[in-house]
């Protein structure tokens, strides 16, 4: 089997290769279905009573959740006109949009008041422009009534709070971006703070794509010069960076199959996958390099690319494989742990750990074969720094085992004294880098 393996990409490069990339694109074509989710609550188990409980609440009542606006500047009081009628216009922009079911304001807000016997109601801010009287007025109905002044005003009454009840099903990061733009018209000349677990969960999905993004781009930048230090040759890089993207292809393609032929919510990409990238990353990168380093040392010593391949792969097929298998098997065993999501992170890692492989087994030497190798170029006449400094260790390595084991044990013991340093956060608080605006929000 091993052999005939071998055979297809050292006799059939471009078939091998074609078929390759045909069967990847297959696989990550399931991206259409490919979802971020946003909902906190989906990151529960379905079996647990709390989530229990707040499933049937929402199914019994609906949306019950509110997102809250606060806004104002610092030591100034609220009771200005030009503070009133930007919130008059602000609310007036808010109701405006679809997925908003209420807002509730001191520009939307009633106030009741008692005259000869009667009840009489009115609104709470009876025009945008107000006067001095009215100003005055309305601080005195907020201050007899502090029950309706603490909803709408903060404790030392320099800020206002916007309340808005989003309809039920509305998307919560589309509808934060609107109440954020919306945020950038009327009240760009105040401190404003977010919250409410509708605009959290709506604002994550960007930070997940964000933070996706961020750490895919370090880790490649990182490990492009590395590669480039190792490998001198762009092409060789070049045939490791196409195992890794079409690694990550096939993972997050197989991750939207699944969920679009189960519709499990086992299988969405949540705060909790944004280091499923990156892992991969990790481990296609470990399989490409090794093929490509061992061809250049099989190639000095055989001046024969045919017989460096063949030697290579039949050097590193079983490894790669045996490596491959029980690195995915561990991802696998997150299919037990008790938080949905995990199930979709080992699954859909496992098929990107296995992807690679293959890739790594057929596709990475048949490109080996169909390039025209320079003999005489330094990546192939001279090892590179990289290269001389493994050799070095592995000498160290034989010439004194027994102080090196001690080393690594005596390593490994004073890790695991951190334990007890260990600390579980529960506080979604700390999710956020302080100075961030969701973190400065959360603690506003």
């Amino acid at each position: 089997m091993k052999n005939w393996i071998i055979n297809q990409s050292l006799d059939h490069p471009g078939r091998t290769v074609l078929i390759s990339l045909i069967l990847t694109f297959i696989l990550g074509s399931g991206l259409r279905f490919f979802k971020v989710e946003d909902d906190m609550m989906k990151l529960l188990p379905q079996n647990m009573e709390s989530r229990k409980t707040w499933d049937k609440v929402k199914e019994e009542f609906g949306n019950t959740e509110m997102i809250f606006i606060a806004f104002g500047k610092s030591g100034e009081s609220i009771y200005e006109q030009t503070t009133l009628t930007s919130l008059w216009d602000f609310t007036a922009a808010l109701e405006a949009i679809p997925d908003v079911e209420e807002v509730i304001s001191m520009a939307s807000m009633n106030r009741m008041d008692s005259e000869d016997g009667f009840l009489e109601i009115n609104e709470l801010l009876p025009n945008r422009e107000l006067n001095v009287i009215q100003l005055e007025e309305i601080k005195t109905y907020l201050d007899n009534h502090p029950n309706v002044k603490n909803r709408v005003i903060g404790q030392h009454g320099d800020f206002l709070n916007v309340i808005v009840h989003p309809i039920d099903g509305a998307p919560n990061d589309i509808l934060a971006g609107k109440l954020l733009d919306e945020a950038d018209i009327y009240l760009g000349a105040y401190e404003t703070h977010f919250g409410g677990a509708p605009y959290l969960t709506g604002v994550i999905s960007e930070l997940i794509r964000n933070d996706v993004m961020m750490l895919v781009r370090a880790g490649m930048v990182v490990m492009v010069l590395i590669l480039l230090l190792n490998l001198r040759s762009v092409p060789a890089v070049g045939m490791v960076l196409s195992v890794i993207f079409l690694s990550l292809f096939a993972m997050t393609g197989s991750m939207g199959w699944i969920r679009g032929l189960t519709g499990s919510d086992k299988f969405l990409f949540t705060l909790m996958n944004t280091s499923m990238p990156i892992i991969l990353l990790t481990i296609a990168n470990s399989d490409g390099v090794h093929v490509l380093a061992k061809f250049f040392k099989k190639f000095r010593q055989t001046g024969d690319k045919r017989e460096a391949v063949q030697k290579t792969m039949d050097a590193l097929m079983l490894p790669i494989f045996l490596t491959s298998l029980t690195t995915a098997i561990a991802f696998l065993s997150l299919i037990f742990a008790p938080i949905e999501v995990m199930t979709g992170y080992g699954v859909s890692i496992a098929i990107g750990i296995t992807w690679a492989w293959i890739l790594s087994s057929l596709m990475l030497p048949s490109l080996i074969m169909m390039k025209s190798w320079n003999i005489s170029s330094r990546a192939l006449t001279s090892t590179s720094i990289l290269e001389r400094f493994a050799n070095t260790i592995g000498k160290v390595v034989l010439q004194a085992p027994r102080k090196v084991l001690m080393s690594g044990l005596t390593i490994v013991v004073v890790g695991l004294a951190g334990i007890f340093w260990l600390n579980v956060e529960v506080n979604i608080q700390s999710f956020f880098k302080k100075g961030t605006k969701i973190r400065e929000s959360l603690e506003f």
